[in-house]
């Protein structure tokens, strides 16, 4: 088959392996970030698509008048099989096609991430706790931050945007429009404190199925105010949960994935809740996408796989049971600011080695491998491989990191 990918910055780099190794011919929109390393793998990034459009103030939307022809376009030139739309902001320009084979979130499904509002309350009506809404209003820039307390929470209403973690009420004025540049509605929540847990899952027309689970706290890679941070995974801890917790997390959201297979679609996601310090669950978002910087591994190989996602999910599902997959985010000790540029040659060699997955975002060229933003996260199977870890120290300085 010729599959085309329309993904956000290495969503599935594991997946299009898997699948050019299985003789299918795949391309990519994703041409700007390191297309060498993909072309090594032979995966084909292509730069038909159009950039994010901000025409009208409209945050995070590609443009239909543009989009929508070059979508035709591309399954004539490439003639294409099959896309898998792993980028909410494009998912949209696929919404016509009922006849053209395609893998992709509905227009109701996507707003469980998208608008960030409708999926609280949808959260809400599934049971879940969320935080206390402390605030909210048409004008984000407009926003009195008096009387709210350190550290709160912002997030857009009714676009796709990031929320901002403000960790000081009373410098947010100073940040605001870094945030967002125009006027936004938004929502302000209180910050809950406590255990930030993941539970990943596959959607598939109505069926779907759990993957992994695992704690991420991404807080300290998120502490430079207002500005995106040296890569989402630097300075972050990633651990298993125990299987209590597992278990609770798990059940707390079964309710919520049956609505959510009622929206249609077929996609990849993840629901992230806080174990709070009353040890309540609190729903804080649902990714209706994989990570960005994903190199979680693919079980079967990659028709295989594309099969029981597009109709069994809950073959993969039982891959997963019971299974572990620790990560270890790696990183320079010296590069710290997204501003500073250090490329040092990376030892795929190990990988080979160990057998250890390997990681996105690397430059390929003159027959090496290059590392210039200073981590990679990698993904274990079942435990960590600690020879790999020493031999990683002693060849790079890349070292990984372990929290407190």
């Amino acid at each position: 088959m010729n599959i085309l990918f329309m993904e956000m910055q290495h969503q599935n780099l594991p997946l299009m392996k898997k699948l050019v190794e299985d003789g299918n011919k795949v391309y990519t929109t994703q041409h700007l970030d390191n297309p060498e390393y993909l072309r090594y793998f032979g995966i084909e990034p292509i730069d038909s698509f159009p950039y994010l459009n901000w025409e009208g103030g409209e945050i995070g939307r590609y443009s239909e008048m543009v989009g929508l022809p070059v979508v035709q376009e591309v399954i004539d030139k490439f003639n294409l099989d099959l896309i898998y739309c792993s980028a909410p902001s494009q998912a949209h320009l696929l919404d016509m096609y009922e006849d053209f084979p395609v893998m992709n979130t509905t227009e109701k499904s996507r707003m469980l991430e998208t608008k960030k509002l409708f999926a609280r309350t949808f959260a809400e009506g599934c049971g879940i706790k969320t935080p206390k809404i402390l605030r909210q209003g048409d004008n984000h820039l407009d926003l009195d931050t008096t009387g709210l307390p350190s550290p709160f929470v912002i997030k857009p209403k009714n676009v796709w945007h990031q929320s901002c973690l403000v960790h000081d009420s009373g410098m947010w004025h100073h940040g605001k429009e870094n945030f967002v540049g125009i006027p936004m509605e938004y929502y302000v929540e209180e910050f809950i404190k406590g255990y930030e847990t993941n539970i990943s899952y596959i959607m598939s027309n109505g069926k779907w199925a759990f993957t992994f689970s695992e704690h991420c706290d991404e807080s300290l890679a998120k502490r430079i105010e207002y500005n995106n941070p040296l890569a989402w995974f630097r300075n972050t801890v990633v651990e298993q949960m125990t299987p209590e917790l597992d278990k609770r997390v798990r059940d707390n959201v079964v309710e919520y994935l049956n609505e959510a297979a009622k929206l249609g679609g077929t996609y990849e996601g993840s629901i992230t809740q806080m174990l709070g310090e009353d040890n309540e669950l609190y729903f804080l978002e649902n990714n209706v996408r994989p990570y960005t910087h994903n190199s979680f591994p693919i079980p079967f190989g990659g028709n295989e796989y594309l099969d029981a996602f597009r109709n069994n999910p809950q073959k993969i599902g039982d891959w997963f049971e019971g299974r572990k997959f620790p990560k270890l985010v790696f990183q320079s000790e010296t590069i710290t600011h997204p501003e500073q540029k250090t490329i040092m040659k990376y030892p795929m060699h190990l990988h080979e080695k160990y057998n250890v997955h390997v990681p996105t975002g690397l430059k390929y060229e003159g027959e090496d491998f290059w590392l210039d933003d200073g981590a990679v996260v990698l993904v274990f199977e079942d435990e960590i491989n600690q020879d790999f870890v020493e031999e990683m120290k002693k060849e790079t300085n890349l070292v990984p990191y372990l929290g407190n």
